[in-house]
């Protein structure tokens, strides 16, 4: 990673940091502790995904990650990882098979439709497999053969109308 990308993701992470202030800032001088104390721990379970995430070992993964919302006109994501995931020896592949997910859907996405995902990584049955969960909400166009491309590439999918599942087991 060139400095120049380092810096951009730094950029975007302050332009973010500011964002969450300026929001408690605002709840706190409008007296509103409710809101207040809500926006404080969803930026506290934020932190900890992120910890968990920059912790793991998986640099490409988390960078893509990291990166997603930034990158991204019609998709929104949040992430989930839990602990002990062997994420590390898996990270290309990882990565690989996201980016693919994210071209699929490019090719059944709508117009003017923004996608809210989120992605959790979790620990599998046996101690040398994890699974990767993605749940998103948004029309897409023809979600039969999206269902059917995405079974034909790998993934276990259901989709309906407006909300598709996407699960990818990894050993």
């Amino acid at each position: 990673m060139s400095k120049e990308e380092i810096i951009a993701i730094l950029r975007h992470k302050r332009h973010d940091w500011m964002n969450q202030i300026q929001l408690i800032q605002g709840y706190a001088s409008m007296g509103k502790m409710d809101k207040l104390q809500m926006q404080l721990n969803r930026i506290s379970q934020e932190s900890e995904q992120e910890r968990r995430l920059l912790n793991s070992g998986a640099y490409e993964f988390s960078v893509w990650l990291l990166t997603f919302n930034w990158n991204q006109e019609q998709y929104r994501l949040v992430y989930s990882i839990h602990e002990n995931v062997d994420l590390p020896r898996h990270d290309q592949k990882v990565t690989a098979y996201a980016k693919r997910l994210l071209t699929l859907l490019d090719e059944f996405s709508i117009k003017d439709e923004l996608y809210e995902g989120s992605v959790q990584v979790y620990q599998g049955i046996n101690s040398g497999q994890f699974g990767i969960s993605w749940e998103w909400k948004g029309t897409f166009s023809d979600p039969e053969r999206l269902n059917r491309k995405l079974e034909e590439e790998g993934f276990i999918a259901y989709c309906e109308e407006d909300e598709l599942s996407v699960e990818m087991k990894i050993e």
